[in-house]
């Protein structure tokens, strides 16, 4: 069953949609997601709506919201910045454990790109909220680039300062983006979450190198699965290769979320 859901988060209406398996319960485990940068709920080739229709099979139950200044949430990207993300993840995270179908003691997080990163740092900030996680092609590039290096995927961001906005993909994205990103530290933030983590990356991903997804495990106090996919790009944006990414993530979320003696968080 999908269900179309909203929540207020400081000031904006985000819009939602849950994937509720059809399996006699009243309360099933559940995934939250969180999409990337600039993308929607769907995520890019509607991967996060094959992933929750995957997850219901599996009597996984599964909830994805466009962020502000996303897709159909209020807000204009133009005034988008990554600290308002990580705000609406815990909120989220709040307003999924209490949604009817869901039971609140296990709920894990999957991201993709910045998302990733959003929910490795909310996982860590709430890490007894959140049963596992799992990433696909983190962007924490993303800091490295904008604080150290002033480009955004291979482009200067000089223009901010001359026309005051990047033009991302046609979008505006504002000066207050760039100067919210000096503060943002993910791999620390990330540290106290201390369970089963899982990062799927590409090897031929230009977008998030794939080292900065290697740096996790120098962070993390626990072991962390890394599975690189040869050939995936960022957009993960062939039929082999997709394939690998809903297959592993499949397979984590059964083995960390369907043990009949979960312990109640």
């Amino acid at each position: 069953m999908i269900k179309y859901i909203s929540t207020s988060v400081g000031g904006l209406v985000l819009r939602g949609t849950a994937h509720i398996p059809d399996k006699g319960k009243q309360r099933y485990p559940t995934v939250l997601m969180f999409h990337g940068f600039a993308s929607t709920r769907n995520e890019v080739f509607n991967s996060f709506v094959e992933m929750s229709r995957v997850l219901n099979m599996d009597g996984i139950a599964a909830v994805r919201f466009d962020f502000g200044c996303h897709g159909e949430s209020d807000g204009d990207f133009s005034n988008f910045i990554f600290t308002q993300e990580l705000q609406e993840g815990a909120a989220l995270v709040e307003f999924a454990k209490t949604l009817d179908f869901v039971e609140p003691y296990n709920l894990s997080l999957l991201g993709m790109s910045l998302g990733s990163v959003a929910a490795s740092m909310t996982a860590g900030k709430y890490p007894n909220a959140i049963k596992s996680l799992c990433m696909w092609s983190p962007a924490t590039v993303f800091v490295d680039e904008i604080v150290n290096k002033h480009i955004l995927q291979g482009r200067t961001t000089d223009e901010v300062q001359q026309v005051g906005y990047f033009d991302f993909n046609s979008l505006k994205l504002g000066p207050k983006f760039f100067e919210d990103v000096k503060h943002i530290h993910p791999y620390q933030v990330a540290v106290p979450f201390t369970g089963p983590v899982i990062i799927i990356h590409g090897d031929a991903d230009n977008i998030a190198p794939i080292k900065y997804a290697k740096r996790y495990s120098d962070f993390y106090q626990q072991d962390i699965k890394l599975v690189v996919v040869s050939g995936a790009s960022h957009a993960w944006n062939t039929v082999s290769v997709k394939e690998a990414l809903i297959r592993e993530t499949r397979q984590f979320f059964k083995e960390t979320l369907m043990d009949n003696d979960v312990k109640k968080l």
